[in-house]
């Protein structure tokens, strides 16, 4: 067995999240991997979508990001 130490992303508690040999964890909710842009750049208009009916630009970041694992403890996942 391996032991992760991660943050809730949404409040700061410390997590300790407890994975097993199968690759199952237990101790917080992961989401997934995500990146946030970082220093200086800019949002580039790459196309157009319609979403619910309205027109939306689709753009992307060209400058540098960084990543980070997103990770929320029981009680932010239950909160609604």
């Amino acid at each position: 067995m391996m032991n992760l130490k991660r943050n809730c992303v949404i409040c700061g508690k410390r997590l300790l999240i407890k994975v097993d040999k199968k690759k199952k964890y237990a101790g917080g909710h992961y989401f997934g991997k995500m990146k946030v842009p970082i220093g200086k750049g800019k949002y580039i208009k790459v196309g157009n979508s319609n979403i619910l009916g309205k027109r939306t630009k689709i753009v992307r970041w060209d400058g540098k990001e960084e990543e980070f694992e997103y990770w929320e403890c029981d009680k932010c996942f239950s909160a609604e």
